[in-house]
């Protein structure tokens, strides 16, 4: 079995200090740095213990701000004669790493305050500390509590806290402090929203497939004839998905060349006897690849493979299972990796991972952006509402998302499920109470590609059981790649919605894949589950393959595809013109004809993308 078992990226740095270094509170003068609202869906249930550990990351401010952007920009734009020169980590790191200056001040502050052991990322912008709370109050001159949410878990976090007014200008952001991102994963198939039968996995010999269409060897053409042969909008097979966006007759040509990964939270991994029951049953020569995928474990993740009736209960790996029985079933043989990360308790407490205190986004940010290797294509099915989340926190991240494509990474992030909202529940976060739409991150860090849902087929039209999560970021601006594109849209609402989106934002989604009732192996049943959950992994499988057909020929992964589909690929996408964003107690965003709020671009092609991608911005030799 193919099981890496890893920490944290930080480097440990011990600094022994002397009786020198013993704590000056008067030697600093501090200010509030920053402060966030606390959440509606988290209350305060007291003081923190002041014993309890914390394990404080600490953003150091980078040099060159916005050349990683620039990069990116420049090598994922056809049109621009760097396209597909993508930079290396090394390359970053020399970018990026803080000043002399920086690094000598935060040092010291952190060693006068008496901390000992100190973690560095490799470009030396993040520094990890474990203190008790304690000390994080003295550090940060702050008070942390304890919050509660409305499932019954519980955080320390300080919505308020200070810095030494000379290290403003040197550090970007620390947390966990005024920080309750939680990545949920995004799918509507289960727990209360689990309306479908869950079978025995001989019902599909007898049964299943004579109702679902297994005609794998009869139909490899994407007709409507085949369509409807194979696909049943109530039972989505592997089979489908393939007929459907034009894989089925596609074999990978390099696969030991390529690779896809996806990224587990939430103590969520990928069971390995399910997936291989799910290849098994709806693609058999795949089967031994649910004992060779990596699964890569970051800060105590989990990795148990047995079912226990408490992770039944909790309806747990049900995400993990649908993102790697998905990959598997469309782009095999091309390897994948799963990164696994912890997030939520129980943990057991080390030097990186103390109870209660990850912020899982960094934590698996600091860990890939340390790696000189990384999967061509990864997709990510978890996000959150971005009013939860500081400003700081969010640009540091999303910055992360941009390392990632400037080195030639496709990075794929689910929308959400609520469309522009949630109903009952759209309402700002800053003491206001201003009725708004309510944008997802990451979905609305303008470095990644962010995948709508889809539902039926003949038409396939946007997914309705739930809403496909789209919106306009109030954090991060409209990037030029979509600018013109979006502002069309705008304009041909015709005032639709004024007041309550942020028209100059980050739009999305930009693309969409089936997303209502795909099929998958859970706790050793076949059931159905739904949500953009299963879009992002399928439309990330099928841009794999792309890349396949790309290194075959001896040229480079796509990388970062927005500029690439927003400057001409769109064309390669299937227009999805019927359905609506709906949320907030209001219709959304319309599909329509073009770009749209709801499914972005549309669904892919498979045949008709792999000729965009060769299609221009190839050159400099690479064929």
């Amino acid at each position: 079995m193919a099981l890496t078992k890893l920490s944290a990226s930080l480097g440990l740095l011990a600094a022994t200090l002397g009786a020198s270094a013993l704590p000056s509170p008067s030697k600093y003068t501090y200010s509030v740095k920053e402060t966030h609202w606390v959440p509606r869906a988290w209350t305060e249930a007291g003081s923190a213990s002041k014993s309890d550990l914390i394990n404080l990351q600490i953003g150091l401010k980078q040099q060159n701000e916005g050349l990683i952007e620039q990069h990116l920009t420049e090598v994922s734009d056809p049109s621009h004669e760097r396209y597909g020169e993508h930079l290396s980590a090394e390359d970053i790191k020399s970018m990026i790493t803080p000043t002399d200056d920086t690094l000598a001040l935060v040092n010291e502050w952190l060693q006068d305050h008496g901390i000992s052991k100190i973690g560095m990322s490799p470009a030396k912008d993040w520094f990890s500390i474990v203190v008790p709370i304690e000390k994080a109050e003295e550090l940060l001159q702050t008070s942390y509590k304890t919050f509660r949410h409305h499932d019954g878990s519980t955080v320390s976090r300080a919505p308020e806290w200070s810095l030494p007014n000379h290290l403003h200008e040197h550090i970007d952001v620390v947390q966990p402090t005024t920080s309750f991102f939680r990545p949920m994963p995004e799918g509507k198939g289960w727990g209360p929203f689990d309306k479908g039968p869950h079978h025995h996995m001989s019902w599909w010999e007898h049964t299943g497939k004579h109702m679902y269409g297994d005609r794998r060897h009869s139909w490899h053409d994407k007709d409507a004839a085949a369509v409807e042969a194979v696909c049943n909008a109530s039972f989505v097979t592997p089979d489908c998905i393939r007929t459907v966006y034009g894989t089925i007759d596609y074999e990978p040509q390099v696969p030991e060349k390529n690779s896809m990964g996806l990224t587990n939270y939430l103590n969520e991994t990928n069971k390995r006897s399910d997936t291989e029951l799910f290849l098994k049953t709806f693609r058999p020569e795949a089967a031994d690849a649910a004992y060779t995928f990596d699964i890569i474990e970051i800060a105590n993740a989990s990795n148990f493979q047995g079912n226990i009736s408490v992770e039944i209960e909790l309806n747990r790996n049900i995400e993990g299972n649908l993102d790697v029985q998905n990959m598997l079933s469309v782009a095999w043989p091309t390897p994948l990796t799963a990164f696994s990360t912890g997030g939520s308790p129980p943990f057991i407490p080390d030097i990186n991972t103390p109870t209660n205190t990850n912020e899982p986004y960094l934590t698996w940010l600091n860990y890939v952006l340390a790696q000189d290797e990384l999967p061509n294509v990864i997709s990510t099915s978890y996000g959150e509402a971005e009013q939860t989340i500081p400003d700081s926190y969010a640009k540091r991240v999303c910055a992360g998302m941009a390392q990632l494509g400037s080195r030639g990474i496709s990075v794929l992030f689910s929308s959400g499920d609520a469309g522009v909202g949630a109903d009952g529940t759209c309402y700002s976060n800053d003491g206001d109470n201003t009725y708004m739409f309510l944008p997802a991150f990451p979905a609305s860090c303008p470095w990644v590609t962010a995948v709508g849902g889809t539902a039926g087929f003949n038409p396939e039209v946007a997914v309705s059981r739930f809403a496909s999560g789209a919106g306009f970021s109030n954090l991060f601006a409209m990037p030029s790649y979509q600018q013109k594109t979006i502002e069309a849209y705008v304009d041909s609402l015709n005032g639709l919605h004024d007041g309550l989106y942020n028209k100059s934002g980050r739009a999305y989604p930009d693309v969409a894949a089936q997303g209502n009732h795909d099929a998958i192996v859970w706790g050793g049943e076949i059931t159905t589950v739904g949500g953009t959950s299963a879009s992002s992994p399928t439309f990330a499988a099928i841009i794999t393959l792309v890349n396949d057909a790309l290194i075959a020929k001896g040229r480079k992964p796509l990388g970062f595809l927005n500029p690439w589909i927003y400057s001409g690929a769109y064309k390669a996408l299937t227009d999805i013109t019927s359905g609506s964003s709906f949320g907030c107690n209001t219709t959304g965003f319309p599909a329509q004809e073009g770009w749209d709020a709801v499914t972005g671009f549309g669904t892919p092609n498979f045949d008709k993308l792999v000729r965009a991608a060769f299609a221009k911005g190839w050159h400099k030799g690479w064929d």
